[in-house]
């Protein structure tokens, strides 16, 4: 990040024109600054000064100031490779879509605001100083680009040792707690060092023939320095705290459906860690130097020199491991084990789970793969078969990601599998994490209990945050009773996670689950404000309050949500429900209308939740016909929502309506072919109507989906016996 100037803009601002979807915009000087003449958040073209230059290579985007102290991140960018790569020209990050205003996706709005955005990991010591009331930003840093200070924390001891070294009175070091980061020493008065107090080397075992650390890696937390800004994550505080673990600071995201793909692939902009924390490697002791300067980010060698470094090259480095000619792409480590997933069009992210290729999950999973990636005129059967060639038949071993997609999808059969992954500790903790994640779906079964017990002692704090979080589909009174301990772990992520789902249950705990509660809640409302500038951290208050049974504070939160981000849905949504809950009808009702107006463009997802809330309204108010043209309207948005269809679906039946409800029955279930109450439905109603070969079809589906489920066993015979 830098001013604006001939030293810094790297891209045409020679007055020419760029149009993406009949949206022209022009760059140009004048008065020795940068404009950019372009379409205003409401639509008129308007002439804007670039304040800042943002990146360098292989993009650079540039930064406008607005009123209330923002900053928006323009969307046509300057591809900054060479033009024989392809470069040297403008180009807009959603290329195949027009984003006009007013779209979500717009540069003028929150998701292009560099306060909220990028601030925090391109500068240091940020400070957004979003003051709500005025709803205007107040940021400011310690210095405008990521300085040493940024991963090291404040450097005045490292000064005073300099200078204490230089008048030859010797070196002071310091020793501060990291927690969760054991007896970790700090050298020259670094608050946060990123050595090891050993430095390892990688021999080969010669019992595996794999290289390994020559001595125990004694800290993670050079990786967790690191994830700061290189994970998907939301921040616990408002300004971070240098020497603390990283989950004392941030909250990262699991392997969840929207971010990953099933089997771990990146999917999303998800940055590194998630990534590699699945990865052999990170397990191994493997650290970000290992392989990448920590100064300069670069790589310490380079091609496949990389990683023979500690691999025997006689064994990975040839075509009897590879089986491609040497020198190829198919020959290349890291385009077979880190495959490129490109960003802001032309950024390529390599995957740091470092991964064995494995296209037969491409054929159960419909997952990318490694192979495809190269030979895109051949499928992933063609990538299995070669596999198969290679390597044998197999047998495989069951990949975690068969388990996560096949629950995703409604299989009542993959209960078992899914605790199993979530308590198998040969699993990574993201790996497990994440399955705990996915528990929520089982249900309030009590044979649960047992498998989140061992989560909540699980040594990974990733994973006793998603244990608790699991916790939130049962009662109060089994949340408290099973999840009080948590609101006094050694790790604030955790505590944090745990206040937000007992808070249903405060009034139910005694005097010392109290008092760790209400200190943890403290915590939680403080995550909150991290993210005050977004509708999320004042929705994030209201259903917190409304939990802990203070529908004002609830109502006050809620409302803020909505002034913060006037297009936000879910904060109107959870407010009429607070509204539907005090007998507030009328206002009930309006606030759904209100959403369904302020609903944002360029998302209609989020557009037929809010008429899909009108449309229960409309039924528990007896007014069936309003509610089935809302219900219309929700799957008209979002025609590939299976729960909308199958709603709607249900909705007609009960009116009588069989011939119409069928077609979103049969679509709930094409959507979710796994989902075993899509299939319930469409038996009990085809039954109902006479059609008993139909019933009879997906009767047998049900079956086929757990063939020992007595429930559906027996509506199966039940069918059977009443076959003409």
């Amino acid at each position: 990040m830098e001013p604006a100037t001939p030293d810094t803009v790297l891209g045409d601002f020679s007055g020419v024109t760029f149009t993406h979807f009949g949206h022209e915009t022009r760059f140009y000087r004048q008065d020795g600054k940068y404009w950019i003449h372009t379409e205003g958040p409401d639509g008129k073209p308007t002439d804007y000064e670039v304040a800042y230059t943002f990146g360098f290579y292989p993009l650079q985007q540039y930064l406008i100031a607005f009123p209330g102290g923002r900053y928006q991140a323009f969307q046509v960018c300057w591809d900054s490779r060479p033009a024989e790569a392809g470069g040297q020209r403008w180009y807009h990050l959603y290329p195949d879509e027009e984003i006009p205003p007013g779209d979500v996706l717009h540069w003028t709005g929150p998701n292009f605001n560099w306060n909220f955005m990028c601030a925090d990991c391109h500068s240091t010591n940020l400070r957004k100083n979003f003051d709500v009331p005025s709803l205007t930003y107040h940021t400011e840093w310690s210095e405008m680009n990521v300085s040493c200070e940024a991963c090291h924390g404040p450097g005045s001891a490292h000064i005073a040792w300099a200078n204490a070294s230089a008048q030859k009175s010797g070196p002071e070091t310091t020793k501060q707690d990291l927690t969760g980061v054991a007896d970790y020493l700090e050298s020259k008065g670094l608050l946060v060092s990123l050595r090891e107090k050993e430095e390892a080397a990688w021999p080969v075992d010669p019992t595996t023939g794999l290289p390994k650390r020559s001595v125990p890696l004694g800290s993670t937390v050079q990786v967790e320095t690191c994830a700061r800004c290189h994970s998907h994550r939301q921040p616990l505080q408002a300004v971070h705290e240098a020497g603390h673990s990283f989950l004392d600071t941030h909250d990262p995201s699991v392997l969840s459906e929207s971010l990953y793909q099933s089997d771990g692939q990146i999917r999303e902009e998800v940055y590194v860690y998630g990534s590699f924390l699945q990865s052999r490697m990170y397990h191994a002791g493997v650290r970000c130097t290992d392989c990448h300067h920590p100064h300069t980010m670069k790589l310490v060698a380079s091609g496949n020199a990389l990683c023979v470094r500690c691999h025997q090259p006689e064994k990975y480095n040839t075509p009897t491991h590879h089986f491609h000619p040497v020198g190829s792409t198919g020959a290349s480590c890291v385009d077979c084990h880190m495959p490129v997933k490109h960003y802001m069009v032309v950024d390529g992210r390599r995957d740091h789970s470092l991964r064995k290729p494995r296209p037969d999950l491409s054929v159960k999973l419909g997952t990318p793969n490694a192979c495809n990636n190269c030979h895109t005129d051949k499928d992933a059967a063609w990538a299995a078969e070669a596999f198969t060639q290679w390597w044998g038949k197999g047998p495989r071993n069951e990949h975690y990601g068969e388990t996560l997609a096949a629950i995703r999808e409604g299989g009542h059969k993959t209960r078992d599998r899914l605790l199993a992954l979530a308590t198998d500790r040969d699993r990574p903790g993201i790996v497990r994490a994440t399955a705990f994640s996915e528990i929520p779906r089982l249900g309030t079964d009590a044979s649960v209990e047992p498998t989140l017990a061992a989560g909540f002692a699980d040594a990974d704090p990733l994973v006793r945050e998603e244990a608790v979080a699991a916790l939130e589909s049962f009662p109060p009174q089994v949340r408290v009773r099973l999840g009080c301990p948590l609101l006094q772990d050694l790790v604030r992520a955790v505590r944090v996670e745990a206040a937000r789902v007992l808070a249903a249950g405060r009034s139910l705990m005694n005097e010392e689950q109290g008092r760790a509660f209400d200190a943890a809640g403290a915590e939680y409302l403080e995550r909150m404000e991290a993210i005050s500038d977004r509708a999320a951290g004042h929705a994030g208050r209201g259903m917190y309050f409304s939990q802990l049974g203070k529908p004002k504070d609830a109502e006050e939160a809620y409302r803020t949500a909505f002034k913060v981000d006037p297009t936000d849905i879910g904060s109107r949504v959870n407010l009429s429900d607070l509204m539907r809950q005090q007998g507030r009808s009328v206002e009930e009702e309006a606030l759904l209308q209100d959403a369904i107006r302020m609903a944002p463009q360029g998302l209609p997802e989020q557009a037929a939740l809010a008429h899909d809330a009108l449309a229960r309204f409309f039924v528990r108010a007896k007014r069936y016909e309003e509610a089935l043209a809302e219900m219309r309207t929700a799957v008209t948005l979002s025609p590939r929502n299976a729960e909308l269809q199958y709603f709607l679906g249900v909705a007609l039946n009960s009116l009588n309506r069989y011939v119409e409800a069928v077609p979103h029955l049969t679509k709930a279930h094409e959507l979710a072919p796994r989902h075993a109450e899509y299939l319930i439905a469409l038996a009990t109603v085809h039954r109902d109507a006479g059609r008993i070969d139909e019933a009879l079809r997906a009767a047998r589906d049900l079956v086929a989906l757990d063939p020992e489920n007595r429930e559906y066993l027996g509506l199966l015979q039940q069918l059977q016996s009443v076959r003409p």
